[in-house]
């Protein structure tokens, strides 16, 4: 098909622009809930803000389905919208609306069912607080009514590329929730309840912000209900598949959890917990990242040019790798100094040894998302799905195998690390047997150019790490330096030609600007 090189420059661009909204409001977010957290710990108590969170999480565990639902109808948004444009989006509208009223119905029931009769039965809370528990416990179910429902219209903005918009309402959305544990000490009644019925007026609030902007801006959302019954079958196999591989890496992860608490007590589960909350720092930006291109990329595939579908996943990897390195570096040489600064003297035993491993294996990791989303332009799901989630879960019983043999908790991280290498290894070859796609060209736009950044940019880092006494002077002057170097490194070892004029270009328009 014939490209058009000035279309392709300006989606680049969008990208990019995409890209940076999403940091800021990422940044914001971040230390606005970091703050929020502190505050709300502050003005509940602990044992108050621990029954909201084992409560509401416990409820939005139910919700479960609908996070697969959401990848199958933003997937064939952005397909549709692609390949067919306004007439393919308003069917997938129609089906995402149906399916979506029917997970409400179906996580309502469950919770109500089940989630109730194990609130009262199997949850433990102080008696006196058992009355607020079951506020909490309802005002969460709304909540997540709310989030179910919203689906269709976030998913819309997301294929539509409105990230400003989408930035512009999480930040509304953090903000309301820092002003109303501000305001929440003037309420002349029990907190506890007061805090969980003001989050229902800010999921609602959400709710209608995303609902008017789509229905005001996007064609697709006006008309009579019609459901294609064929793409309904379609997105319910397409999600089908990907709730099986999101039901495999919940197994993986708590399956690891209970066998660490079973040969070591609850200690290590405490490190790995810490670890985790490291890691999920270190792994922030990607979804920046995925979410701007995600779009463009199904769409590319939509219209056939595979190239472009490639060329988008090239730079997407690389990009995932390069915001991921650039604190996995400093985390991975300072990470007893960083742990300590953190948490004072109570750090749990194996924390550190955990968190290298866990930050190492991230660095792998990060090539899968990319790889998924071809797949998922392509809708051949269950061969990927299949594979990957299975051999991702024999990680489990090897584990298990080395830790009834007398290994330490430490075995089991650095098997998740093989896993992680391997299974990326299995991915390209999945990938390479459901759509035309090269493994070699893969090595040489993605792998090589990450591992020549990763060898220049780990030099006057890990020598500096070296020479100096370990420090919190130590662990600033590694950061610092480790980014610069990376971000160097990037730009010389791991961009392309193009990659590197598209990011010159728009630093230009911005400053110009």
């Amino acid at each position: 098909m014939t490209i058009n090189k000035e279309s392709v420059s300006r989606n680049n661009q969008l990208i990019a622009k995409n890209t940076m909204l999403l940091t800021i409001r990422m940044v914001v977010v971040l230390a606005i809930g970091l703050y929020t957290s502190r505050v709300i710990l502050q003005v509940l108590g602990v044992e108050d803000y621990g029954i909201y969170n084992v409560v509401g999480g416990f409820v939005t565990m139910f919700a479960f389905i609908n996070t697969s639902m959401n990848n199958g109808i933003q997937r064939y948004y952005n397909f549709e919208l692609g390949k067919n444009g306004v007439e393919g989006a308003r069917k997938v509208y129609h089906c995402a609306l149906v399916t979506q009223i029917t997970i409400a119905i179906i996580v309502t029931i469950a919770i109500e069912t089940f989630g109730l009769w194990y609130l009262h039965n199997k949850l433990v809370i102080p008696p006196d607080r058992f009355d607020a528990a079951r506020y909490i416990f309802q005002f969460s179910v709304v909540s997540i009514l709310f989030t179910v429902i919203n689906v269709p219209y976030s998913a819309a903005i997301t294929a539509h590329e409105k990230m400003d918009y989408y930035a512009i309402v999480s930040i509304v959305d953090v903000f309301l929730k820092l002003i109303i544990v501000l305001v929440l000490p003037l309420f002349n009644a029990d907190s506890l309840i007061v805090y969980g019925f003001l989050i229902i007026i800010i999921s609602a609030l959400d709710f209608l912000l995303y609902y008017i902007y789509a229905k005001n801006h996007f064609l697709e959302l006006k008309g009579r209900i019609v459901v294609d019954r064929e793409l309904l079958k379609n997105m319910l196999s397409f999600s089908g598949w990907n709730l099986f591989g999101s039901f495999g890496g919940v197994m993986k992860e708590q399956g690891l959890n209970l066998l660490l608490n079973a040969f070591f007590g609850p200690v290590v589960n405490a490190a790995r917990g810490i670890a985790y909350q490291v890691l999920n720092g270190v792994q922030s930006f990607i979804g920046n990242i995925t979410t701007a291109s995600r779009p463009q990329l199904t769409q590319s595939y939509a219209q056939g040019n595979l190239r472009r579908t490639f060329n988008i996943m090239y730079s997407m990897s690389k990009m995932c790798y390069i915001s991921v390195f650039i604190f996995a570096l400093p985390v991975m040489l300072e990470a007893e100094s960083l742990l300590h600064l953190w948490l004072g003297a109570n750090v749990p035993e194996h924390t550190s040894a955990f968190v290298v491993l866990i930050v190492g294996a991230s660095l792998i990791h990060v090539f899968t998302p990319p790889t998924s989303f071809v797949v998922h332009a392509t809708g051949k799901m269950r061969k990927y799905q299949t594979i990957t989630t299975l051999f991702s879960l024999f990680l489990l019983p090897v584990a298990y195998v080395f830790l009834k043999h007398g290994s330490s908790a430490e075995i089991v991280f650095v098997l998740y690390f093989i896993f992680m290498l391997l299974g990326q290894g299995l991915c390209l070859i999945i990938l390479r047997s459901i759509v035309e796609f090269s493994i070699r060209e893969y090595i040489e736009q993605v792998i090589w150019p990450c591992f020549l950044l990763s060898i220049a940019a780990c030099a006057l880092p890990i020598g500096l790490h070296i020479i100096m006494a370990q420090s919190y002077l130590r662990l600033f002057v590694v950061s610092v330096v480790g980014g610069i170097c990376v971000i160097v490194s990037s730009f010389y070892l791991g961009m392309n030609v193009s990659e590197r004029s598209l990011i010159t270009d728009f630093i230009k328009k911005k400053i110009l600007k």
